[in-house]
């Protein structure tokens, strides 16, 4: 059973690190190293303040990327889809 359960636990450990979301480009535009409101807003359009502070965790006003990253992977928010482009 041992022998099992180490053959299996990489394979575990990939699928967690595959599960994990790539952070789409979001623009820090006041240079403060989080995202406000605003800033998610221009990649989620749809994002609104309770979503924000959903996201916000420790909240202290802004975003930080492991705060997004969580979002993502815990599925508060999805990656925004991307246009068409035409």
């Amino acid at each position: 059973m041992k022998r099992i359960a180490i053959l299996l636990a990489p394979m575990a450990l990939a699928t967690a690190a595959l599960a994990q979301a790539t952070l789409p480009e979001v623009a820090d535009a006041d240079g403060n190293g989080s995202w406000s409101l605003v800033e998610l807003q221009a990649v989620w359009t749809d994002l609104s303040e309770d979503g924000f502070k959903a996201i916000d965790t420790n909240a202290d006003g802004g975003v930080d990327q492991t705060e997004l990253q969580t979002a993502l992977d815990n599925g508060v928010i999805a990656l925004p889809k991307a246009s068409s482009g035409g």
